[in-house]
């Protein structure tokens, strides 16, 4: 499966939270903190990745880890 279909599955079931016609539907997106959800998205991801891997990883940790793969991606592409 390529990494654009997997973004566009995970971008739907994130969307689904904030659209009121989806039955996931949990967050006004007129109500909410901007910082607050896309700080509580960073640390999901970390969470899942903790869950899916051997590995434990801090917040930080996660962000580093998160960044050397875009840059590694971005160099992939220019190659």
């Amino acid at each position: 499966m390529s990494q654009v279909t997997m973004i566009l599955h995970i971008q739907e079931q994130i969307l689904k939270l904030v659209d009121e016609e989806s039955e996931d539907f949990i967050y006004d997106i007129d109500k909410m903190d901007a910082t607050d959800f896309f700080t509580a998205y960073i640390k999901a991801g970390n969470v899942i990745f903790n869950q899916l891997t051997s590995v434990k990883k801090n917040n930080l940790e996660f962000t580093h880890l998160a960044n050397q793969l875009i840059v590694q991606d971005l160099l992939k592409d220019k190659g």
